[in-house]
């Protein structure tokens, strides 16, 4: 593409079309789905808490020999919240919801085989990666897609899908755990954001502002936007 039309307007004026405008249809379904993503981002990030006792009474160990595994997941979110905006930035803000789901969702499952709490640790990590991903950019696709006068309400509302998901996981595990034990608990709980990854792959587009920088994709943010 030539530098005259790397400096030519995007074709649609983002500001009067979201900032300004309506809240349609389509800026409330991906809202809904990033808020689906947080709520199982909180949901994931609360079943080790559960499934602990459980793996003390089983494997006859105490409590302390999980802290290597909670302290994993605790940094996985870290390095994965203090990353989330590089990857926003570069791939895409769809791109990093998409994959912080299916990251935490598969680790999640992993740990349903885990034999040990070493395993459970790596894993913790890994999922805490795309647990601490999931998070800002969901948001950021809120905040993207929603209107400004609208725009504090709802980002606000899908932050709190965060603890939402976390007392989901406990009437989960309550229910889980008595019939199909801690592998169970873990096995289910990887695979409701595998489910919502394949939703988002279908269904989630990219934000417009991001496509609004890069020239090449602007007739896919003109008819985003149509």
């Amino acid at each position: 593409m030539s530098t005259r039309d790397e400096l030519q307007p995007p074709p649609v004026d983002i500001g009067t079309t979201l900032d300004d405008g309506p809240f349609t249809t389509m800026q409330r379904c991906v809202v809904l789905l990033a808020a689906l993503a947080i709520v199982l981002d909180g949901f994931d990030g609360q079943l080790i808490g559960f499934a602990i006792p459980v793996l003390i009474r089983e494997w006859g160990i105490t409590r302390g020999a999980f802290a290597p595994a909670v302290a994993a997941g605790l940094i996985g979110m870290g390095i994965g919240s203090a990353c989330a905006g590089i990857v926003a930035d570069r791939f895409g803000r769809r791109q990093a919801v998409i994959g912080s789901v299916f990251l935490f969702g598969i680790a999640t499952c992993a740990i349903g085989f885990a034999p040990d709490v070493a395993t459970i640790a790596m894993l913790r990590f890994c999922a805490g990666l795309g647990i601490g991903g999931a998070l800002p950019t969901a948001t950021t696709m809120t905040a993207e897609y929603t209107p400004a006068r609208r725009r504090t309400m709802m980002v606000t509302a899908t932050i709190v899908c965060v603890p939402l998901g976390g007392m989901l996981a406990g009437l989960f595990a309550h229910e889980v755990l008595p019939r199909y034990g801690w592998r169970g608990l873990f096995f289910a709980g990887g695979a409701l954001p595998l489910v919502l990854g394949f939703v988002l792959v279908r269904a989630l587009p990219e934000s417009p502002r991001f496509l609004a920088r890069r020239p090449a994709r602007w007739p896919e943010l003109g008819a985003l936007l149509a």
